[in-house]
């Protein structure tokens, strides 16, 4: 435990694109966007979801970059520090909240992906015949699952307990370059496959047929996909935002991280959809599969995909490489939003018979006890909170066994947490940061974080401005509805 209250800043603005870009580009990117690609019209859906990114994505991302930085704290002080006196730091209890349930399941996830790549390494998944039933098996075994999970929180933990610029930078300088490597690579032995024309067409090219049939869906997929994608409502961009310098221009950063995360998604989509259309032995038959999405796509499809490539394994190591790179630059900025809030709102009072300490209190017998107000360190607090994620993680494994009687509501824990974040608490979390920077953040505040060095016009500021108060909470609570639709 210690007392310091030094705040900390990102060094480099390379380390501050590498940092927010490895927030927002997760999972979700490759097995989700290719999939909403496939059920919602191709191209169609590419040009909706990018149009959602440039009016609702990248104006909550940017709103939260201003509070962060104009707050300079953790998601739930920083209400506090622009809006004294008032209760909006249960917004960011909320997005606390949120980041804890979704590390809780998340880190399963992930885990599967060290089991795969320890398969793919060995080359025992190149030998696999049936990867159907290999999931199957793992998903029921939740001892594995339990290794793998906490294997994955001790790393994000190593990560983060070191710090902001010895920790999260540094790691995100040298992890982000390695995941697009490995997703170029596999994206060019992708291209160059025979048939891999089909692929790329079924991708890029409007089908109005998917389209027709998806309706309206087409924007609520697109919207909710963009707000999944970015990592919005969850304090992950507000906290890293807490550590920005006065010199960065948050409108050009929140641009190019939207856009490296965009880039991640449509190069995901580059690379599943040709090895599916020329590797597959019913092309048919493969698209419904592809609109099936989720985790059978990259545990089950693609490693089957793979294992008709000349040299197999070294493709299979690749791509999983590739997953756990992008879990793990996702979980470690939900764990330092919940590593801020703990060090600097959490306090433990010691009584100490020295004369130096803070406060004095008189006990009935007249004698005066003195004690001190000690604040967490960073490694005891990320000791602390890596605990519970792994308390939640075991739960969610054992939810998973076939059979399982940990359910809410008819859910396995990990899939009612799953239901929980990304279907409620992450749009709610994005209406409450558009409000608050749209109607209760102080105009002057928002347009000196947003036109810093008179780089932004007024006239930008006031169609923002506009985006937040009504544009981008319409499109969440759009999102909202069709959700239980």
């Amino acid at each position: 435990m210690t007392d310091s209250t030094t705040r900390a800043t990102f060094g480099t603005k390379l380390g501050i694109i590498a940092a927010t870009a490895g927030s927002a580009v997760g999972l979700g990117n490759i097995w989700r966007f290719p999939s909403q690609t496939a059920q919602d019209g191709g191209a169609i859906f590419v040009f909706v979801y990018l149009a959602c990114v440039a009016f609702f994505g990248a104006p909550i991302v940017l709103a939260e970059f201003i509070l962060g930085r104009a707050g300079k704290a953790n998601s739930a002080r920083v209400y506090s520090n622009l809006a004294p006196r008032k209760k909006f730091h249960y917004f960011g209890y909320f997005a606390i909240t949120a980041a804890f349930l979704i590390m809780g399941f998340y880190m399963v996830v992930a885990g599967w992906t060290l089991e795969y790549l320890e398969l793919s390494l060995t080359g025992e998944l190149a030998r696999m015949n049936d990867f159907a039933a290999l999931f199957d098996a793992l998903r029921n075994d939740a001892g594995t699952q339990i290794k793998w999970t906490v294997v994955f929180v001790l790393a994000t933990a190593g990560i983060v307990a070191f710090g902001v610029k010895k920790g999260i930078e540094l790691a995100s300088k040298l992890m982000m370059p390695l995941l697009f490597l490995m997703l170029i690579a596999l994206c060019v032995r992708a291209v160059t496959l025979p048939g891999a024309g089909d692929g790329l067409a079924y991708l890029f090219a409007p089908n109005l047929e998917n389209a027709r049939s998806a309706g309206p869906r087409v924007l609520t997929d697109a919207l909710g996909q963009c707000f999944f994608s970015l990592s919005v409502g969850m304090g992950c961009l507000m906290t890293y935002a807490s550590y920005f310098g006065k010199d960065v221009r948050l409108a050009k950063t929140a641009g190019t991280m939207a856009s490296l995360d965009t880039s991640v998604a449509l190069l995901a989509g580059v690379m599943i959809f040709p090895t599916a259309f020329a590797l597959a032995a019913q092309p048919e038959t493969m698209t419904e599969t592809l609109k099936a999405g989720g985790p059978g796509l990259v545990f089950v499809t693609i490693p089957q995909l793979l294992q008709s490539l000349p040299g197999a394994q070294i493709w299979s190591v690749f791509f999983f490489v590739l997953l756990v790179l992008a879990s793990l630059t996702s979980t470690i900025s939900l764990l330092e939003v919940i590593t801020a809030f703990v060090q600097e709102e959490v306090r433990v009072t010691i009584p100490k018979p020295v004369v130096r300490l803070s406060k004095k209190v008189r006990r009935g017998d007249g004698n005066a006890v003195l004690r001190q107000e000690y604040r967490f360190s960073r490694p005891f607090s990320v000791l602390v909170i890596s605990a519970g994620v792994i308390a939640l993680g075991v739960l969610c494994s054992f939810s998973l066994v076939e059979n399982s009687s940990l359910k809410i509501f008819g859910m396995s824990i990990f899939e009612f947490l799953d239901f929980l974040t990304a279907k409620l608490m992450m749009p709610i979390g994005g209406i409450f940061i558009s409000l608050f920077a749209g109607w209760q953040l102080d105009k002057k505040i928002l347009a000196a974080e947003l036109t810093v060095a008179g780089t932004l016009s007024l006239r930008f500021f006031k169609v923002y401005r506009f985006l937040l108060r009504y544009v981008a909470p319409a499109g969440i609570c759009a999102v909202l509805v069709c959700g239980f639709l």
